[in-house]
């Protein structure tokens, strides 16, 4: 009895100083790293880091390192953290199998937008550089709303086949920060594709790309965090945590909150879905015995080319 009170006393700095970490965390963490992620942007654009984007990756490595630590120390839910095993057999090949899906198709869309060399909008070219990425970023998000809202209502032919290229991203019962990559080439292609076109259509130049790029990216990796984050009236701005974690769920009912980025589309078209200081009770897909297992890659990789549809495909 007493050895039990013993080390009952000397676990007790440690949740203490747990404690502490998460309540600073789950209300400092967004608005800081937002705040941070927003300097480091007029940072490089303001050339005090050398050439526009050598800094990035550093940046990237800083950001991921500070939340994979996180995530380890205070998890939301410990049942949604990494392990080796989903790590080494389906987030790590994913990632080198859509790092490639991007690049090639970043590498056609640029290529393609020199070829056709489409002209500028004059006005927006008056406009300053965070105007000019906060416009590409409403456009990219609204188009992204539409075909990620088909993706998992639509019922037709086309929404069925938009389901199978997206079925990939939902299939873990789990959100974490590498589970990010999990997903299907094609979606990731169409994804990179949705989020260049305004930056060429609207000849934005290079420094508003690329600030619509980092802000995009930055709230794709906190969307997918597996800490408790309390962002407060951030949410009715940006689609974060706690917000996504939702669009997660695997209950039909509650997988909505279809952007990226911001929240206007989905307040403006009835599919907000906020839930303060809640999680939802499964991750995941509503029956996931009709989907090919994790290590299954050709099933996977073939799942948006098979021609009969599973039973519940279609998740809301």
């Amino acid at each position: 009895m007493e050895s039990h009170h013993l080390e009952h006393e000397k676990k007790r700095p440690v949740i203490y100083w747990r404690t502490v970490l998460t309540q600073v965390v789950r209300y400092c963490f967004y608005p800081a790293s937002l705040l941070l992620t927003l300097s480091f942007i007029h940072s490089e654009i303001a050339g005090q880091l050398g050439i526009l984007g050598k800094a990035y990756p550093t940046y990237l490595a800083l950001l991921i390192g500070t939340m994979l630590t996180l995530e380890w120390l205070v998890p939301s839910q410990k049942r949604w953290s990494m392990t080796w095993r989903k790590l080494l057999q389906r987030d790590l090949p994913m990632l080198a199998i859509n790092g490639v899906a991007i690049y090639a198709t970043s590498s056609a869309v640029t290529a393609l937008a020199f070829w056709m060399n489409p002209p500028s909008v004059a006005y927006v070219q008056l406009l300053p550089w965070w105007v000019q990425a906060g416009c590409a970023i409403l456009l990219s998000d609204f188009i992204w709303y539409w075909v990620h809202r088909h993706s998992h209502e639509g019922t037709g032919r086309m929404g069925r086949w938009l389901w199978k290229t997206h079925a990939l991203h939902h299939l873990p019962d789990q959100v974490y920060v590498f589970m990010h990559a999990a997903g299907h080439p094609i979606n990731s292609a169409c994804v990179r594709i949705i989020l260049m076109l305004p930056a060429i259509a609207l000849g934005l130049p290079k420094e508003a790309a690329f600030a619509a790029t980092v802000l995009t990216g930055f709230q794709g990796l906190i969307s997918h965090f597996n800490v408790d984050i309390r962002a407060g009236w951030f949410n009715r701005l940006f689609m974060g945590t706690e917000l996504h974690r939702y669009h997660h769920s695997a209950a039909p009912s509650e997988g909505r909150n279809y952007a990226a980025v911001i929240t206007l589309w989905d307040q403006l078209f009835g599919t907000f879905d906020y839930h303060p200081k809640e999680n939802p009770e499964m991750l995941g897909v509503h029956d996931r015995s009709k989907y090919p297992q994790d290590h299954q890659w050709s099933a996977l990789m073939i799942l948006p080319f098979k021609s009969d549809r599973a039973d519940g495909e279609c998740k809301s």
